[in-house]
């Protein structure tokens, strides 16, 4: 379209010197160059806004730091570097032989917390027991009590009063007896529930112990690979975020980012369609949709601290990013991460502009084969 109206205005201008004999004085000089810059900047601008188009587009895929649960000694890696991994494969392997004794330790305390389990609930029915007949004691004293009682109100002279003075310091020694079995009772409940507690703790001690020995083998958390192996067989490695044993690469989803200068995405939706040339496919053009814009950037970001940020480092340079999925997954799949690219973007504005962007988009993935950079 801008090649189609230079040539328009060209020819404007060719028809206003040459056939109308406008002599070239600086005024209609002056307008001419006006009147070009004007339509061929309309131009431009409309085109940006409507189909923009951007060289900074980059492969992007997830990143994982390879951090262990557990300390010890690595004792092999199976894991080859940029080798593809399924997920749940083998990555390395820590020394499991501290681990298996806390667990064989815990198992042990375990049987044993069990056993006193089992040896309360005895102790309980015992108590029941004694309970029991404690009651049945309180009973019989307390009816051997009330005859006495009764014998002595009818006929005073019929029993001697020590006999009655026994038969009611029998009846309340088994009154004290049978509170003394209650008391042993309820003692006996909760040590038993303290036990039962206790059980429930040492298996959960026995579960992060086993935790504890499973993550001796690190596995692969995603469909990838390893890259930047930081050990060999007997490295010492510690559960520290600073002190990755390396990286890995989650293939099982990916991204294409592609930045644009913030006035450029004016009517740039989610969902809009978008052909993409790559640098390490030239002459393929890739088409796809757009996801998302992303709403934040590292260009606005303070770190906290004690000290304010100096106003001489506040500023931008006014690109704001998009993120773009392919319609083919199998072909995103074959892009490596950090494949450079050039993107045009097909707004629903200004549809007729979208005619210089597929010119322009078309013409880079040509122009890829040569090895020029770009820009």
């Amino acid at each position: 379209m801008i090649a189609f109206m230079t040539i328009i205005y060209v020819a404007v201008v060719v028809v206003v010197f040459k056939v109308l004999k406008v002599k070239p004085r600086p005024w209609p000089i002056a307008l001419c160059a006006t009147a070009g810059v004007l339509m061929l900047g309309t131009i431009v601008v409309l085109w940006t806004i409507s189909a923009p188009v951007s060289g900074r587009c980059v492969v992007t895929r997830y990143v994982v730091q390879i951090v262990p649960w557990v300390k010890g000694q690595v004792t092999s890696i199976p894991a080859q570097p940029n080798v593809p991994l399924k997920e749940g494969d083998v990555l390395y392997e820590i020394d499991p032989t501290p681990y298996q004794y806390t667990v064989r330790q815990m198992d042990a305390q375990l049987q044993a917390a069990k056993s006193n389990v089992i040896q309360l609930e005895a102790g309980v029915r015992v108590a029941d027991a004694n309970i029991a007949q404690a009651e049945a004691d309180t009973a019989a004293k307390k009816a051997a009590m009330d005859v006495a009682v009764a014998i002595e109100k009818e006929n005073p002279q019929a029993i001697a009063k020590l006999k009655l003075v026994d038969a009611e310091q029998q009846y309340a020694a088994s009154q004290a007896t049978l509170a003394q079995a209650n008391a042993s009772q309820e003692q006996t409940i909760a040590a038993l529930a303290a036990a039962k507690d206790a059980v429930v703790a040492t298996e959960a001690q026995l579960d992060n112990a086993r935790f504890d020995l499973q993550q001796c083998t690190m596995r692969a958390p995603a469909d990838g690979f390893i890259t930047d192996w930081q050990i060999r067989p007997g490295t010492f490695v510690v559960p520290m975020p600073m002190a990755a044993a390396g990286t890995f690469i989650d293939t099982a989803e990916m991204a294409i980012v592609a930045s644009f200068p913030a006035q450029m995405l004016v009517h740039v939706r989610a969902g809009q369609e978008v052909e993409i040339a790559f640098k390490s496919n030239p002459g393929q053009l890739f088409r796809g949709k757009v996801v998302d814009i992303l709403e934040a950037s590292g260009e606005g970001q303070f770190a906290p601290g004690g000290k304010l940020p100096s106003a001489a480092t506040v500023g931008s340079a006014g690109y704001q990013a998009i993120k773009i999925t392919l319609e083919d997954p199998a072909v995103a799949d074959q892009l490596a991460m950090g494949t450079a690219g050039t993107v045009a973007v097909y707004t629903d504005w200004g549809k007729p502009f979208a005619a210089i962007s597929k010119v322009a988009v078309r013409m880079q993935k040509w122009l890829y084969y040569l090895p020029l950079p770009s820009k």
